[in-house]
């Protein structure tokens, strides 16, 4: 097997300690076997932890692998879900932060630790190689690299399906936004466009009505999206006795603001404008489950069905995030995370001492 070349590590965090390379973990004399080169006799990158995903999720499991001696590799795929957003909310202690900050001073933690190690690829497949180990494969161009890990953590998240309309990339995540428990606070007093599917769309607008009365439910016509377009009559009775309105067969191809960079109106496929200080989207997302499909996890709706400890329904095998709920909230990722990688340790501990007592 070719060896892994420096750029499947952080090149740009100047800590060569965390690059992946075939050398020696750091020895500690504790109850847990920890003295496995990276490299095993079978020419796998081995860990004892594998995370997929470099989210909140990812990342706080990695910091407290870290914490706990675990040689964890951590698979970064790519940008979080949340990385357009100026401003993360209901974070005790990072209100008002930059997720964009708070991802580059989570990877400062993490990387500390020398057992933590980073991949910048996306994971390809997954598969149980025997009863002790999973083997994990990259792809990247002609390059496959494998790894092997004891435990796995699958941090994936889920991918918001947004609005296909001019303008809509100058005010995502500055003026529009898609969960009102994280950013519905911004709509206080103002006059908010939500751009839905007919299907539970009133259901969602009525999360706003704690902030403001003033809301305009904008149905997106398409394709793909018909069979969801429709509003019920029960919906729309329920949606005129509380003063929200709906724009039917007229959907919205603009978003137009003023000089300081914030929407004020949106423009309907009629060329008709509707005046909108703030705007919120919601046409489903895509829950990124494929590796929980080829491991045989069970779902529930779409996501990964864990019980109070983050496993799984496959034996070591975890998961963090949105990935497994519909809940979601960068405080809810990050506790889920570190739930995760405690779960594991907690059982690593548990079978080395039973170990240990054996040989006694």
């Amino acid at each position: 097997m070719k060896q892994v070349s420096d750029k499947y590590g952080l090149t740009d965090n100047g800590d060569a300690n965390n690059h992946l390379k075939a050398d020696q973990i750091h020895n500690n004399d504790n109850i847990i076997d920890d003295k496995n080169k990276q490299q095993d006799r079978d020419g796998y990158l081995a860990f004892d932890v594998a995370i997929v995903g470099a989210g909140f999720a990812g990342l706080s499991a990695a910091l407290l692998l870290g914490r706990y001696l675990r040689p964890t590799v951590i698979f970064d795929g790519g940008e979080t879900r949340n990385h357009t957003s100026k401003h993360v909310h209901g974070y005790l202690g990072f209100e008002n932060s930059s997720p964009k900050h708070i991802i580059q001073k989570a990877w400062k933690d993490v990387l500390q630790y020398d057992s933590i190690k980073v991949v910048k690829v996306k994971i390809d497949t997954i598969k149980r190689s025997n009863k002790k180990y999973f083997l994990l494969k990259t792809s990247e161009g002609q390059e496959r690299t494998s790894f092997r890990s004891k435990y796995i953590i699958i941090a994936t998240g889920i991918k918001d399906i947004k609005p296909t309309i001019k303008n809509f990339e100058k005010f995502d995540g500055n003026g529009a936004w898609h969960c009102p428990h994280c950013d519905g606070f911004q709509t206080i007093n103002k006059k908010l466009a939500i751009i839905a599917l007919g299907e539970e769309s009133i259901s969602y607008a009525k999360e706003f009505l704690g902030w403001t009365k003033d809301i305009t439910v904008f149905i997106q016509q398409g394709e793909k999206h018909d069979n969801k377009c429709r509003l019920t009559d029960k919906d729309k009775v329920e949606a005129k006795a509380l003063g929200i309105d709906i724009v039917e067969n007229d959907s919205v191809i603009e978003i137009i603001g003023d000089k300081r960079g914030k929407p004020n109106g949106v423009i309907c496929k009629s060329k008709r404008l509707y005046n909108a200080e703030v705007i919120f989207y919601h046409l489903g997302y895509d829950i990124q489950n494929e590796l929980a499909k080829q491991l045989g996890c069970e779902l529930d709706d779409g996501h990964i069905k864990i019980n109070t400890m983050q496993q799984t329904t496959v034996p070591n095998v975890y998961a963090a995030g949105d990935i497994d709920t519909d809940r979601h909230y960068v405080v809810f990722a990050v506790a889920s995370g570190a739930l995760a990688a405690i779960s594991i340790y907690e059982q690593m501990l548990k079978d080395a001492i039973r170990m240990q007592k054996t040989r006694t």
